[in-house]
């Protein structure tokens, strides 16, 4: 037996290379390491603060390391570091005032008191000194007393005013305060402000001798880690296995961000021209809200601006400009001394026939076309030229075009059948639909529409700021009965009650996943996973439980091939390896994958196999046709535990896997090589 099982190992080894996928639940964080603003010198290390990130440059061997919450640090958006070389800690001061210590590579301490002291306000770190063991943290009330040795804060000294910097020698301890300069002996009980003598009410001189230096040492050229340009992911979205991000947007109000098109494709950040288009337009480059890959020409884009129309690129280059002077795009406050800042575009996106689509908000023609012969379309629809916020949109498999509106007062959801015709309107339905029916009759409270996706069976969910609802038959959005669902969650109290589905909730973004699952991004709860009805919650993520760098989640895209989850938050960008991927048409000889194969002594996680058609039937069987397990693929995909039915790990051997689509026609044979 072992002489065969090391046989299948060198026939994998040779006929099926996997690419590398992450493990199933694995978390990866995509902060930004551009823009350094602290560095500390450790020894032959550098630690470099920069966009809220964290990493270290080696200067002996050139090598960079990355540190998140994903691994190992306890929160997200660093705003402080300090170096103390005598107990090699390094102290982490987060914009929330939680704490950590970091020693070694990946020892840390997490001190979460200060963050957690709910009489203080203003928490913000100015400066940091050193005593042998102790660390003094200047602070916007106070001085914060860590014990580096035994890794925990010691005291705080409340001045209820903000402290700018202190010194500590062996004696005492003097600070800097916007009320004077104050001195403390570290033998008195400096937790009694009466122990403090006021010295002076000028700081200056001290100040000037004790300045809070943000680099201690420069940063080398060219060592800054592959990241994304900003931690900005208000929209983003994939073309073929290319991810886009905008990282501008409007909300109520314009973000007036730099305009940001960042993208990243088999493990490598790059960012679209930024500098010299101001100059070009002569108008500001700012808050950049989609972006929409040219179906034909990868290389080619058009990204929309929340205020100054639609940029296009070649290669990452900017190209042209299209806004109220050159083109029929139109601004929300005609005759305005500034109009030309109000030509709000969003929801760019392609037809089958590669004609560009986009929404412009207040505007007498809400919807253009800029078609592939390069004219333009712009159409008319008195019911929606005024609706504010026009955002994300989609084509549906009919064809038709959705577009949502997410401004309270006047959100909704608009949808325009041009019946594959664009130039000939006689036959076109449209409808902007502003208050929705659900399944009882009953009339919702007026709501802001977020989101909008189809999964896979054409049904629609939109997000809301009352939670998520769902359009069961969208061929009927035209008729006066319409009706849309909010789903209803069993109490499983025994009371035969219901709720509906995070009605508490705003909906910001939702994404389908390859097992038509919904993903559910929320603006204060964190992320949420649903089954295919939405009637069980399968995960529920949050910045508490999980890497997630906040609980306000701003958009959401799935690589189509990996089933990877991207989750774009108010403080950058995560990805979560889900179990879920795209089902295949069918299944091919050689696409039907398992990794890792073979399994090692050493390896307990999940084993998964890929390749397969939608929700397919598999059994695990050994070579004598004994059956070890089985069960459905989520999309896509399979995942086995490594143990057969009554939960126990399965001995060395090769194990085939057996899967057939839903009606049992198709079937495929995969091997899976386990060594104990």
């Amino acid at each position: 037996m072992k002489q065969a099982v090391l046989f299948c190992i060198l026939l994998l080894s040779i006929v099926l290379p996997v690419k590398a996928q992450r493990a199933i639940g694995n978390w990866q964080t995509h902060l930004s390491y551009h823009n350094p603003t602290r560095c500390e010198s450790a020894g032959h290390r550098l630690f470099i603060l920069a966009n809220g990130g964290l990493y270290s440059y080696d200067q002996e061997d050139n090598s960079l390391q990355t540190y998140s919450k994903a691994a190992p640090l306890s929160d997200t958006d660093i705003y402080f570091i300090g170096w103390q070389p005598e107990y090699s800690t390094l102290v982490i001061v987060y914009t929330n005032a939680n704490i950590d210590l970091l020693t070694g590579d990946e020892d840390v301490y997490n001190l979460p008191e200060f963050k957690n002291k709910t009489s203080l306000t203003a928490k913000q770190v100015n400066h940091i000194c050193f005593l042998h063991e102790r660390a003094y943290l200047s602070t916007a009330s106070g001085i914060l007393e860590i014990n580096l040795k035994k890794k925990e804060i010691s005291n705080f000294y409340n001045f209820g005013c903000n402290v700018a910097a202190c010194e500590a020698t062996n004696t005492q301890l003097t600070a800097a305060t916007e009320r004077g300069l104050y001195s403390g002996q570290l033998g008195d009980n400096l937790l009694d402000m009466n122990s403090w003598t006021k010295l002076d009410d000028d700081t200056s001189e001290f100040l000037a001798q004790h300045p809070d230096v943000p680099f201690k040492a420069e940063v080398p050229e060219g060592m800054t880690p592959d990241s994304p340009l900003q931690n900005w992911s208000y929209w983003i979205g994939f073309a073929d296995e290319k991810l886009l991000i905008a990282g501008g947007g409007h909300i109520a109000d314009r973000l007036l961000r730099t305009g940001t098109v960042m993208t990243y494709a088999d493990g490598h950040w790059d960012s679209f021209q930024e500098e010299g288009i101001s100059q070009q337009t002569g108008q500001a480059y700012l808050d950049i809200n989609c972006v929409a890959q040219d179906p034909q020409d990868e290389t080619h884009h058009f990204a929309a601006s929340a205020g100054e129309g639609i940029y296009e690129f070649k290669d990452g280059k900017f190209t042209n400009w299209y806004s109220m002077h050159n083109s029929p795009l139109e601004t929300a406050l005609p005759g305005y001394e500034a109009e030309q800042n109000y030509v709000r575009i969003n929801g760019l996106i392609y037809d089958s026939e590669n004609n560009l689509w986009m929404v412009n908000s207040e505007a007498r023609h809400a919807v253009h076309v800029l078609k592939n012969n390069g004219e333009w379309k712009s159409f008319e629809f008195p019911e929606a030229s005024s609706a504010s916020n026009f955002g994300r949109t989609i084509i549906d498999r009919r064809g038709w075009l959705w577009a949502t509106s997410s401004r309270i007062e006047s959100g909704g959801l608009f949808c325009l059948n041009y019946n594959g015709t664009i130039d000939d309107e006689s036959d076109d339905q449209h409808r902007f639909l502003t208050r929705f029916t659900n399944q009882d009759g009953t009339l919702l409270d007026q709501r802001a529409v977020y989101c909008i996706a189809e999964d896979r069976e054409g049904t629609i969910w939109i997000g809301t700021n009352k939670g998520p609802l769902v359009l069961g038959n969208p061929s009927r959005f035209f008729d006066d009965d319409f009706r849309c669902t909010q789903v209803k969650v069993a109490r499983n109290d025994g009371t035969n009650l219901a709720d509906y589905l995070l009605e508490n909730e705003t909906v910001n973004a939702i994404a389908i996943d390859g097992g038509n699952r919904k993903w559910i991004g929320t603006e204060s709860s964190g992320l949420y996973l649903l089954s295919k009805d939405g009637t069980e919650t399968i995960e529920h993520f949050t910045e508490d439980n999980s890497p997630l760098l906040s609980n306000s989640i701003t958009s959401l895209a799935i690589h189509p091939r990996t089933g990877e989850v991207f989750i774009g938050t108010s403080k950058g960008l995560v990805s979560y390896q889900s179990d879920a991927t795209e089902g295949a048409s069918s299944f091919e000889e050689g696409q039907v994958r398992a990794y890792p194969n073979p399994v090692r002594p050493e390896y307990s996680g999940p084993i998964t196999v890929t390749g397969m058609m939608y929700d397919s039937n598999v059994k695990i069987v050994t070579v004598a046709g004994h059956l070890v397990y089985q069960g459905t693929s989520i999309g896509g995909q399979f995942v086995w535990n490594g143990c057969d039915s009554r939960g126990r790990r399965v001995p060395s051997g090769v194990y085939m896997v057996l899967a057939s689509n839903q009606e049992g026609k198709e079937g495929i044979v995969t091997k899976i090589v386990v060594i104990r």
